[in-house]
């Protein structure tokens, strides 16, 4: 006689929901550092571009609550705790915390490298999730990074510098040494 393996309630593999609830929640970790990142950035940003930094942290900050909360909700589904303490939060998450001083292109890189970084892990989960028969967690994954998709498009562009930065940055080093 063979034993099966036991179903969640929702009919998925408990031994396949073992494994992406681990990942979920360091996904889940992730974001909220993001959020409090963006937020901090928001309070303590500085530089002259400090007026275009508070129109563009917003939506990374409403993106990482959504994403929060729908992973969080996953987490439940698959019968699993989700984190729900910050300090399980900075055990977990892969990306550091900042002080939140951060200066507009300062800022512009934190959130491109997280952001690089967050669609890096759900990639990785997409493809397990789906190998798992987890369609659910896949398409709250995938739904997720549109608009990373399109952030990360836009922060390169804002980081790629002028012909005038690039001739008055060269010609300030170059008189500098």
């Amino acid at each position: 006689m063979t034993t099966m393996n036991p179903t969640l309630s929702n009919q998925l593999d408990r031994s396949w929901a073992d494994r992406l609830v681990p990942k979920i929640n360091r996904l889940l970790a992730d974001f909220e550092m993001l959020r409090f990142n963006a937020r901090s950035a928001r309070w303590n940003g500085w530089g002259e571009q400090v007026p275009a930094m508070m129109e563009m942290l917003p939506p990374f900050i409403e993106h990482a609550e959504q994403a929060s909360e729908a992973l969080g909700k996953r987490v439940r589904c698959l019968e699993a705790r989700p984190i729900s303490t910050m300090a399980e939060c900075l055990e977990l998450s892969t990306i550091q915390a900042t002080d939140g001083v951060l200066h507009y292109r300062s800022c512009t890189r934190m959130l491109r490298e997280s952001i690089s970084h967050i669609l890096k892990e759900e990639r990785l989960l997409v493809t397990e999730a789906q190998h798992a028969g987890d369609e659910v967690t896949a398409h709250v994954v995938m739904s997720l990074m549109q608009f990373q998709e399109e952030a990360l498009w836009k922060l390169r562009t804002s980081l790629r510098r002028t012909a005038f930065e690039e001739q008055y940055l060269t010609g300030e080093s170059a008189g500098g040494q």
